[in-house]
């Protein structure tokens, strides 16, 4: 969660790939006209996460990956966001020899890349439009922009005591990442054996890009403890890791 004592001039909330996306703007305003137009650029936030999950969803018959996975599509047919997105899946899956993968048993489903992917795309019509001090999130997960003051204050959930925090971060420009059992218990599966991964009740990845920060979380909760090591092996990226006792790392 992000800490609100200093109320965002603007703040959105809404539906989507089946959590919730919020989007904080702090950036000043010299009249009315330039804040009803940031609505309507996180209009098209919304617009653009929405066609990218329509693209992506499993839940969806008609979706892209649905399709390819079902054979009815070919690879080579499929638009340019769905090969990137496979693509690395796949150098995921290597470089973590085999702890990520884009694939279910013999179902594909890229949701462990996807989210933090279409919400990072989905950012950067924020800079594009000029906004500078913005935030948007994904059931939790948050790509930050320039922060307003010295920095945007995170509380990193406690995945064994609801409602309590276990730490608080303050980030610059980037993104927070966390994988863990607080909202969903142990649903993150290991690809090598098919089973609930176990050894972490949650990993935090900070880093850059929240494309890569959200995998990485993903694949470090999947790894272990030869995780945060792993992670910390690709620069700019930190990781803050709590075990099924409650005990910190990181």
């Amino acid at each position: 969660m992000v800490d609100t004592a200093t109320i965002p001039i603007v703040k959105r909330a809404w539906p989507a790939m089946g959590s919730v996306v919020s989007v904080h703007v702090h950036d000043r305003f010299e009249s009315d006209s330039e804040r009803v137009a940031v609505d309507g650029i996180i209009d098209e936030v919304s617009a653009e996460i929405e066609r990218l999950e329509a693209m992506f969803s499993t839940f969806r018959p008609m979706s892209i990956v649905s399709r390819i996975g079902r054979g009815d599509m070919h690879l080579l047919d499929a638009p340019r966001e769905v090969t990137d997105v496979l693509d690395a899946c796949a150098w995921l899956e290597l470089a973590s020899s085999g702890a990520f993968s884009a694939w279910r048993g013999d179902r594909l489903d890229p949701a462990g890349f996807v989210k933090g992917w279409a919400v990072e795309r989905a950012s950067r019509l924020l800079d594009r439009a000029g906004l500078r001090h913005w935030m948007v999130s994904l059931g939790g997960d948050m790509q930050f922009g320039d922060p307003p003051d010295e920095g945007w204050r995170v509380g990193l959930a406690d995945p064994l005591v609801p409602g309590r925090v276990a730490r608080g971060l303050t980030v610059g420009r980037g993104a927070v990442a966390t994988s863990g059992t607080a909202a969903r218990g142990l649903h993150i599966d290991d690809p090598r054996t098919g089973r609930a991964a176990t050894a972490w009740a949650s990993v935090t990845v900070v880093g850059p890009s929240l494309t890569w920060a959200d995998a990485f979380a993903t694949t470090a909760f999947v790894l272990g403890a030869e995780g945060p090591a792993w992670v910390e092996n690709f620069p700019g990226h930190a990781v803050i890791a709590i075990d099924r006792d409650g005990r910190i790392v990181g």
